[in-house]
């Protein structure tokens, strides 16, 4: 499987396919790119092999000037054109398999940047998983411009690479080529790199490091069956069955991964339970070879910040920072080939030289980026105290301000936990069958003995069954939109169902949409799950035990479709909503048996039993309206503090006419704060204007873009 192209390889894309044309092998490739380096630093390329003992290869002087000004014209630094372009192609599972997403040369500028505040003549700077030195690189050409006459020197006794690839090193070494001639520097300077296991190397140990920077692998350090194929070069398709595969040599690799990652588990102890992760281990070995006083600049999944399992790295890390920061990315701007959701961060943090001292606030924020590069975000100050108040696990979440930030505790304040507790919100939650382990006994065809499998895509706020299957299978399968009872794709045989579950559907219950994003029109999207029916893993389904009139369903999914609750949600996803995160978003502090409560329970049903007609006329934007107010009043929020909320949202409208000369519909914000400003008391005609000419439009709030065409 090829893998989708990066902003990187867009921009070096001329660079790259004259190389592709003019080497032959990947080797060629290398010994082109060291002709360039070396042309490129006026060093004699003949005595660069001979000291290092390769093969030399006659590039031609026409092709060489011809990559250089290639090279130059995309206005990347030419020793991180040069990492990035003499990298091994890797496919997308081989990625995966390997947990390695080269970066990009913005970061590594963003992370040189923030390594020029520290480095000094003397710093020593180090990676422990570099590849082919595009971080490195950054960080010399950051030295290079501050200390120009001892970079030579500098590079000779305290720039340092360890990696698993001598390839990838000799990848780095030519990197560096092209910002010195100095043979003698360049060959002292790769007697310090080590080809090696950065994480069991022992002999590691003793080195300490002024600055250390560092993007390592990501991943699990398992081997699935659905990964074992992709890498063999099989198809996999969602609903489809596996295809014959050598069972012996994927129980071997998977064997060999199991003893390594008991291994790594034994030597670094901050995993704790949590399932063994390549970065979490390197970034104990850092912190373990940094100096007092020492830099950390580096890249992690979001993980580190959202996770539970994680939750001892970020408390190891107060005690070890005298600066923390939490630098919050996305992949929006195509820095990997993989998904743009995917949230990563760069992890900013200065070694403190007391070991009895916890750190009480560290920094939080959200850069911005361009295809330029990337600007620091407004930085927000994070009181572990008061975190860890709300959130004891001390997870993050994502706020953009101060104003959010406030925004956000004050909800947790006003708020009360569910989900856990033994009182009237206790949830009992489940993923009924799995789309992949119980796919051999689906079935294609209703029948007497079988009930319709419910996917996340039938899923909608306060509506089930938003999709009805038309044909195909897989990700070739058409679906199209209905108010309410869509087809199913799948059906499963009662008799295949555990007793419990057999048990279960015999209830109505709660259910919501698990895939989910901050950048979705909606995240959170729950439903009344009707009786009879089975909902697949990506439809987690929750009852409430301790609720004897049935009715807490209707409470907690009025709740939970509001803006409020998705705004709380969206602080702490990346693409799924799991267990976790869910039931640490609080709901407000009503009782079931309140005024509001009844009222919230009163206007759900009748949204749920709304059927071909829900789309259509205002009726369900008025309950819907009422529904959030009553909400929004229930944490206790303000109309300042729900136009702040509705800010995140800007998705919502798309296909609504617009005012005026806008070019984007309001119709639903517009409706909601002049409601809730009449409902606080509040005289104001902004708002309540702008609905009244929406509504001369013909605009419609409420309505999900996919579902427009049923308005009419």
């Amino acid at each position: 499987m090829s893998r989708p192209q990066t902003y990187e390889q867009r921009i070096l894309g001329e660079a790259d396919s004259f190389l592709s044309e003019i080497a032959h092998t990947y080797d060629e490739r290398i010994q082109i790119l060291e002709a360039v380096s070396a042309y490129h630093s006026h060093c004699d390329i003949e005595k660069y092999w001979e000291l290092f003992a390769c093969t030399h290869l006659d590039v031609p002087k026409v092709s060489v000037d011809r990559l250089t000004a290639l090279i130059t014209q995309t206005g990347i630094p030419f020793s991180m054109a040069i990492s990035s372009l003499i990298r091994e192609p890797l496919s997308i599972e081989e990625q995966k398999k390997n947990g390695v997403f080269y970066t990009d040369f913005r970061l590594s500028k963003f992370i040189a940047l923030d390594c020029e505040k520290v480095i000094q003549r003397t710093s020593s700077v180090a990676d422990f998983a570099a590849g082919t030195g595009i971080l490195i690189a950054g960080v010399a050409e950051i030295y290079k411009q501050k200390y120009p006459e001892t970079f030579n020197e500098w590079i000779t006794s305290s720039l340092f690479a360890f990696d698993l690839s001598a390839i990838a090193l000799r990848g780095a070494r030519a990197a560096l080529l092209s910002m010195t001639n100095n043979l003698e520097a360049l060959g002292k300077m790769y007697e310090n790199w080590r080809i090696t296991d950065s994480l069991l190397d022992s002999d590691l140990q003793k080195y300490k490091f002024d600055i250390i920077v560092g993007n390592p692998p990501w991943g699990k350090i398992k081997l699935s069956r659905h990964s074992f194929l992709m890498q063999n070069g099989m198809q996999r398709v969602y609903g489809s069955q596996y295809e014959e595969f050598d069972i012996d040599d994927y129980e071997n690799q998977k064997e060999t991964l199991a003893q390594y990652s008991k291994t790594i588990k034994e030597r670094y102890s901050l995993m704790g339970n949590a399932e063994p992760d390549m970065y979490m281990a390197f970034l104990q070995r850092i912190t373990e070879n940094l100096a007092s006083n020492g830099h950390v600049s580096f890249l992690v999944p979001a993980g580190l910040i959202r996770s539970q399992g994680t939750e001892p790295l970020r408390r190891y890390l107060l005690t070890k920072a005298r600066y923390l920061e939490y630098m919050l990315l996305d992949n929006k701007s195509n820095f990997f080939s993989i998904d743009t959701r995917f949230k990563f961060v760069m992890l900013s943090f200065d070694k403190n030289k007391e070991s009895d001292r916890t750190l009480e606030k560290f920094n939080f924020s959200v850069p911005s980026i361009t295809n330029k590069g990337i600007v620091r975000g407004e930085s927000i100050d994070f009181d572990v105290a008061l975190l860890s108040t709300y959130r004891p696990d001390l997870t993050i979440p994502e706020v953009g301000s101060e104003r959010e930030k406030t925004l956000f505790f004050k909800i947790c304040k006003n708020g009360r936990p569910w989900g856990l507790t033994d009182d009237f919100w206790k949830a009992d939650i489940s993923r009924e069958i799995d789309m992949t382990n119980n796919r051999r006994d689906f079935c294609d065809a209703a029948s007497r003995n079988s009930v319709p499998v419910i996917e996340g895509r039938m899923v909608q706020q306060h509506r089930f069954g938003t999709k009805s299957y038309v044909s195909g299978s897989g990700r070739s399968a058409k679906w199209e939109p209905c108010s309410s009872g869509g087809k199913s794709q799948f059906y499963f045989p009662k008799d295949k169902l555990s007793t419990h579950l057999q048990s279960r559907i015999l209830s109505k219950r709660a259910g919501y949409c698990d895939i989910a994003g901050q950048t979705n029109e909606r995240a959170m999207m729950s439903a009344v799950i009707p009786e009879n029916v089975v909902c697949g893993n990506k439809v987690p389904t929750i009852l409430f035990p301790n609720d004897q009139s049935g009715d807490l369903i209707y409470l907690w999914i009025g709740i939970t479709n509001s803006f409020v609750f998705d705004w709380m949600i969206r602080r702490v996803i990346s693409t799924t909503i799991n267990y976790f995160l869910l039931f640490s978003i609080p709901m407000p502090a009503i009782k079931p048996d309140s005024i509001e409560a009844l009222k919230i329970i009163e206007k759900t049903k009748q949204l749920s039993s709304m059927n071909g007609d829900y789309y259509k006329g205002s009726q369900m934007a008025q309950l819907r309206s009422e529904i959030d107010i009553l909400v929004a009043e229930a944490y206790g929020l303000d109309a300042e503090d729900l136009e702040l909320i509705l800010q995140d949202f800007p998705l919502l409208d798309r296909k609504q006419p617009c005012i005026g000369k806008e070019r984007k519909s309001t119709v639903t914000r517009d409706m909601l704060l002049s409601k809730y400003e009449q409902h606080l008391g509040i005289i104001k005609r902004f708002y309540s204007s702008r609905y009244k000419e929406a509504l001369a439009k013909n605009a419609k709030a409420y309505i999900p873009t996919e579902m427009t065409e049923l308005t009419i």
